[in-house]
């Protein structure tokens, strides 16, 4: 797994932007979800900024995030619907990059996000057996998705497949017998959804590169 200078910024940006904007309004205490944030939130700005926080982070450390985001906690607190909405995406950024030691999705990758969407829907489009009609719904999907990401009208991660796109949820075994398809799925899936991209992706240059001729 990396552990890049990128990532580490990444963490204190996303901290930052927790602490600054959701959480500004509330104490530090234990007694309260919101406290409980702020104090995973400073531990793990203060240990990166420190340049003492190697990835993937011990589970054991985590507790408070990993608790409070599988939970929707803040979904009960004191808190406007779409500021929680905003704030679990910094809190999805930030578990994949201290739970999981990945990196982030971000603008400059687009293109190359695009091109992956691309190849799937080229690799669906050519394969000798019959697709499954989830298989079949699955490229207006990504057509879609490929539409609105160059759009700039979506930001990964866009969090779980479902209501919205079922089709991914189908495909997700179906696909593995296809040559390439679990790969070119993944690829897609974790770049969208869950807003990472592949730990070859260390720059632009190496995205580009490894999709060049997909």
């Amino acid at each position: 797994m990396p552990n890049t200078e990128e990532q580490r910024l990444d963490i204190i940006e996303n901290c930052n932007i927790l602490l600054n904007g959701i959480l500004k309004p509330f104490n530090n205490t234990d007694n309260t979800p919101e406290g409980r944030m702020i104090t995973q939130c400073r531990w793990l700005k203060e240990h990166a900024e420190s340049h003492d926080l190697p990835l993937p982070v011990d589970r054991g450390k985590l507790g408070s995030l990993l608790y409070i985001y599988t939970n929707g906690e803040l979904f009960t607190a004191a808190i406007p619907d779409k500021n929680v909405y905003a704030a679990e995406i910094n809190m999805e950024r930030i578990i994949s990059l201290v739970k999981k030691g990945k990196l982030l999705m971000k603008p400059p990758y687009t293109p190359y996000a695009l091109r992956s969407i691309d190849a799937l829907i080229k690799l669906l489009e050519a394969v000798s057996r019959p697709l499954s009609q989830y298989e079949q719904g699955l490229i207006p999907d990504l057509q879609q998705l490929r539409q609105l990401l160059d759009e700039g009208k979506i930001e990964p991660p866009l969090g779980a497949y479902g209501p919205k796109y079922p089709n991914f949820i189908e495909v997700e075994d179906s696909i593995r017998d296809i040559p390439n398809g679990k790969d070119y799925f993944y690829t897609v899936s974790d770049l969208i959804f869950n807003g990472v991209r592949p730990d070859s992706w260390l720059t632009p240059e190496d995205a580009d590169r490894e999709t060049r001729n997909l």
